[in-house]
């Protein structure tokens, strides 16, 4: 519920007020109308507020069963008196008590949806054919990936595996889209590289592997000794990095 700044508030009329504080239009005009009139019968408030009488009589209902109003039976005739303003106060008070009751239950399903970040760091050439497996079986089948900073290094270091992985890749349909330097363009790497490629100049190469899947980026540090493969699972991040690529994308060249 949208609340105005205090110094807008001190202009507002009585009906605004009353429709900040969950009144329909009609339920506040209705509430005001009583006020002004006392017990009264229900022709005076159909006469104030302009309302249908069919409208006035479920509201004044509804605002009974609110605590607003209440009505007496004097000769036959139905009465209607709104509650003290006080009562508004003591209202508010008890939704201000509910909301405090139910506070920390509020609170906890905002941190568990609050999506937590997981790192893992593998090392060597094990620990990096753990994760590269598993980006597959993550993928299977017809997955894709995004990927820059491709340096060939992969290959050199993976050796064998690397050829193994490509045809793993082909087998499972899986799609990538690639980023290399211009100086690859004509390489074995890139004839043998399953996936759709793009080119851009040396100086923006990334010393880094980057890899991005699903709600996952894969940090490949091939010149550590031993190499090193960082794992970011976060889908927020994986979004961040997924823009980032997108962007060189779009101007790299084919």
């Amino acid at each position: 519920m949208f609340i105005k700044h205090p110094s807008l508030r001190s202009r507002m009329s009585e009906r605004e007020v009353l429709e900040e504080l969950g009144f329909t239009p009609a339920e506040a005009a209705i509430y005001l109308a009583l006020l002004e009139t006392g017990s009264t019968l229900t022709g005076p408030v159909i006469k104030k507020t302009k309302l249908h009488r069919g409208t006035v009589y479920q509201i004044l209902q509804r605002l009974e069963e609110k605590g607003l109003v209440s009505s007496v039976i004097k000769g036959k005739k139905q009465y209607f008196e709104a509650a003290p303003p006080e009562h508004l106060l003591d209202l508010l008070k008890s939704k201000e008590d509910k909301l405090s009751g139910i506070m920390p239950m509020l609170k906890a399903k905002n941190n568990a949806s609050k999506e937590k970040q997981r790192v893992t760091v593998y090392t060597g050439v094990k620990g990096i054919r753990t994760v590269m497996d598993r980006i597959l079986e993550d993928l299977t089948p017809r997955g894709s990936y995004y990927d820059f900073g491709v340096s060939g290094l992969f290959r050199e270091v993976m050796g064998p595996y690397w050829e193994l992985w490509q045809r793993r890749k082909r087998k499972s349909n899986i799609k990538s889209m690639v980023i290399f330097t211009e100086e690859q363009r004509r390489s074995s790497l890139v004839k043998e590289y399953f996936g759709e490629a793009r080119f851009h100049p040396k100086e923006f190469q990334s010393v880094t592997d980057t890899i991005i899947y699903n709600d996952t980026v894969v940090l490949f540090i091939w010149t550590a000794k031993p190499p090193v493969a960082i794992v970011i699972e976060n889908k927020e991040n994986a979004l961040s990095y997924k823009n980032q690529f997108m962007f060189m994308w779009k101007f790299a060249k084919k």
